[in-house]
């Protein structure tokens, strides 16, 4: 899977909790929650809410989204999909739209593979995106901006360049 810029590493954790050594596991995700660790915060929310306890995986979940970084895209990406797994406040529509708006500042922040899923979103209304012609082509040019050659094919060929 991947880590984050402190250490922790998502497979790792999930491989304790799952593998039955949940003290080993859950001490794991304890040091890196300790640290600031958003992905371990949510780990341990889910495996909260997986154990029942609501409560307490609500409140990881609302500490996870206060201490997430703008420059931290992959701990962003990672809370948008805890989001849409149904983890944190909220109603499921609530969960959904933060999870959009969360992807779509990792975006505007120009992490390419994010850009060209809202591309994707725009183009064809997935996702939380109203089917915006206008905003597909904004983030087309802003793929091709960072240098991505199918997005500037596609805005010549549509002379939109």
């Amino acid at each position: 899977m991947f880590s984050d810029a402190l250490g922790f590493d998502v497979a790792t954790g999930r491989y304790l909790l799952k593998q039955g050594e949940e003290g080993e596991g859950a001490a794991y995700l304890q040091e890196f929650i300790a640290k600031g660790s958003v992905m371990a915060m949510i780990d341990m929310a889910e495996h909260l809410d997986d154990k029942g306890d609501q409560s307490a995986s609500l409140t990881l979940m609302e500490r996870a989204e206060a201490s997430v970084t703008d420059d931290d895209f992959e701990s962003r990406l990672y809370l948008a999909g805890a989001l849409r797994r149904g983890l944190g406040a909220g109603t499921a529509q609530e969960r959904y739209f933060r999870s959009f708006r969360l992807k779509e500042r990792v975006a505007e922040a120009g992490h390419l593979a994010t850009i060209r899923e809202m591309i994707v979103n725009y183009s064809h209304g997935l996702n939380g995106a109203p089917k915006d012609s206008e905003r597909a082509i904004y983030w087309l040019r802003k793929a091709a901006a960072f240098g991505d050659e199918k997005a500037k094919l596609i805005l010549r060929e549509e002379g939109l360049s």
